[in-house]
């Protein structure tokens, strides 16, 4: 790898204490042991060849020459004040695996293919990740698991790569087994958790299953931008209201990749020039970008989010669908033949239990939706939604939504609707 040296002559102890951030994992190829060690070098501060970028964040470069693709066996891990630079390069998973039930939801509406095969409860199996940090290819490093807020290491970058969650096991099937991608485990891209400062720029995303190509949970100020999302395989346990390729996300005891279970929610996040669509096996995303989960307590609500300037093709739901977010602007953006536009809403606070019970409101304050371009059409599912769609939650209690502005955006097939309790900006006329 080179010689290292010390950023600053010193280790800190917070990166210090950081040092063997990523699992040894038996079976791995030397490139991967090395990338594993340099992103270890700098979590502890020890910057390598390629040096530090002009915030002084250390560079591990993991494209060159001679590597095409790094096989991952288990969780790729980047700590605190450090930019991996994959450039050049693929990454593909081959995680440990287990057999595990799944429950097909009949609630809600899904494209009629690929059809899975159920007992008469609507159960099937499928594998799952096993014996791996995460069922995602790469997570922030965080200490442990009493880590709150945006506490874990950050001021993290990953610039480029291409990364596919399901190609090592797909690869040699054909018809509804790649389809369905069913010996693959659903999994995450990238996900990001109790941290802040992230930015994920220029990567492209292959073929997730079920979850998300990124995810932002407990991240204040994050950056997701000229990013491809090419494929999903549509999830069959959830309703494709839960299928975004970015994900804005609050640690509940379901959703916690590490860390405290603790509500953080999102903030300060910006979704700028990026691009969903179908890839050449799968179909598109069900949303480019949203947040589906709201939180336990009153105030756990995601805040100051920027989608602009994206473009989504052929969405299986919603392209945009932002709920529990307040002070969010969705301006400029290019969505072509999809299921349904830009949908925001607020989320009353409920408890994790099942079924839910809501314990107070949620309020939003705040959305733009100015200056989009939006083709509604029927997809698969039968679905064919709204144009543009703002609505307040009332279960159990009102969560209005207020300081609403929607002008300036062009439509086709669909129309513009508004729930009760959403209250419009002085001085402006809502669209139609």
């Amino acid at each position: 790898m080179g010689a290292a040296t010390v950023v600053g002559g010193t280790t800190s102890a917070a990166r210090a204490a950081a040092s063997g951030v990523n699992p040894s994992v038996a079976g791995e190829a030397a490139h991967v042991r090395a990338l594993r060690q340099a992103l270890d070098d700098a979590a502890a501060g020890i910057a390598g060849p390629d040096g530090v970028d002009d915030t002084g964040r250390i560079i591990v470069k993991a494209g060159y020459a001679g590597v095409p693709t790094y096989t991952l066996l288990d969780t790729l891990v980047i700590g605190g004040g450090t930019v991996l630079d994959a450039t050049g390069a693929r990454f593909v998973a081959k995680f440990g695996t287990t057999t595990r039930n799944y429950t097909l939801d009949r609630k809600n509406q899904h494209s009629p293919a690929p059809v899975y095969t159920t007992d008469a409860q609507g159960v099937f199996t499928a594998p799952a990740v096993s014996g791996a940090k995460a069922a995602t290819m790469l997570i922030n490093h965080v200490p442990g698991s009493a880590t709150t807020g945006y506490s874990a290491p950050g001021d993290i970058k990953v610039k480029g790569g291409e990364w596919d969650p399901i190609w090592a096991w797909v690869s040699a099937d054909t018809g509804p087994a790649r389809a369905r991608a069913d010996k693959a485990p659903p999994m995450n891209a990238l996900t990001f958790i109790h941290t802040e400062d992230v930015e994920v720029e220029g990567v492209t995303v292959w073929n997730v299953k079920w979850w998300h190509a990124v995810e932002l949970n407990a991240v204040r100020r994050g950056a997701v931008r000229d990013c491809f999302f090419k494929g999903w395989v549509e999830d069959p346990t959830q309703g494709l209201w839960h299928g975004e390729a970015v994900q804005l996300d609050l640690p509940l005891p379901g959703n916690t990749w590490a860390g405290a279970s603790d509500g953080t929610p999102t903030v300060d996040v910006q979704v700028q020039r990026n691009s969903a669509g179908a890839s050449g096996s799968q179909p598109s995303w069900a949303k480019l970008v949203g947040s589906h989960t709201g939180g336990q307590e009153v105030g756990q609500v995601h805040a100051r989010v920027l989608i602009e300037g994206n473009v989504v093709d052929d969405a299986k739901w919603d392209a945009v669908g932002a709920m529990n977010t307040t002070g969010i602007t969705v301006r400029g953006n290019t969505i072509n033949n999809s299921c349904g536009g830009v949908y925001v809403g607020s989320l009353t606070a409920k408890t994790a239990g099942q079924p839910p019970v809501p314990v107070g409101p949620n309020p939003v304050v705040g959305v733009d939706i100015v200056d989009n371009r939006v083709t509604v059409a029927a997809g698969a599912s039968g679905a064919r939604r709204d144009a543009v769609r703002v609505t307040a939650d009332t279960a159990g209690f009102v969560s209005p939504v207020s300081d609403v502005a929607v002008t300036g955006n062009t439509v086709g097939g669909g129309g513009f609707s508004y729930s009760a309790n959403v209250t419009f900006r002085s001085g402006t006329t809502p669209q139609r």
